[in-house]
């Protein structure tokens, strides 16, 4: 069983910084983001004796969303903080306004490329999905193993593509993507057909008393 959890709104999202490695907190609003998702995980752990991982990426939005959760589900172990979990490098741009990042945005020929570095010092897309993935399954037994990951945007799809056998090639042959929103909870797992499976997907119906799916709500393109 693994439950993905991407960090709650965070500061850069209130004061238009640039997001990346970005060391933003969550906000007031982020933290009741995350406390509601961890509410809801708890009546799932209730009554059961479930041998159980925390892992969460080391920048403080991700880590503070992690000690709410730990502390909530009353989690007796020690949450493992991890830099290969961290959303992807935006090198220099880190802790810039989006306005100034703009100025020394470097734009990939095309939406395709996976060895592009849209900021010195950053990362590309292939840098991004391998560090997050070979990192991961090198600690961890997927298959196996009960986690709770908290993480970012970027790294939970990474997650969710490696679960599902893609690597960045593959993803942008396909022209795919998830979304994943604030403070939102994804389960994989396998299934009784031992098949990787996603059981859950982006789910945010802790924030929300909306009475249908929220179909208008995407982004979609206009």
């Amino acid at each position: 069983m693994i439950i993905l959890v991407r960090h709650g709104e965070a500061t850069h999202h209130t004061q238009s910084l640039t997001g990346g490695w970005t060391n933003s907190t969550l906000t007031k609003k982020g933290r009741a983001q995350i406390q509601a998702a961890a509410d809801k995980l708890a009546l799932d752990f209730a009554g059961r004796d479930v041998k159980l991982r925390i892992l969460a990426s080391d920048l403080e939005r991700a880590a503070e969303s992690a000690r709410i959760i730990a502390k909530t589900l009353h989690f007796a172990g020690e949450i493992e903080y991890c830099e290969f979990l961290r959303e992807k490098n935006n090198g220099v741009a880190a802790g810039m306004t989006e306005e100034d990042a703009k100025k020394i945005f470097c734009k990939p020929a095309s939406d395709q490329e996976l060895d592009h570095r849209n900021y010195p010092g950053g990362e590309t897309r292939n840098e991004f999905y391998l560090r997050n993935v070979e990192g991961l399954w090198a600690v961890a037994n997927l298959e196996k193993e009960n986690l709770v990951i908290v993480a970012h945007k970027g790294t939970v799809q990474n997650i969710i593509f490696r679960w599902l056998g893609m690597d960045m090639q593959q993803v942008v042959e396909h022209n795919y993507s998830v979304d994943v929103q604030p403070a939102s909870v994804t389960i994989l797992g396998v299934n009784k057909w031992h098949e990787h499976t996603i059981f859950r997907l982006n789910d945010i119906s802790h924030l929300t008393q909306e009475r249908g799916f929220g179909v208008f709500g995407f982004k979609y393109e206009k």
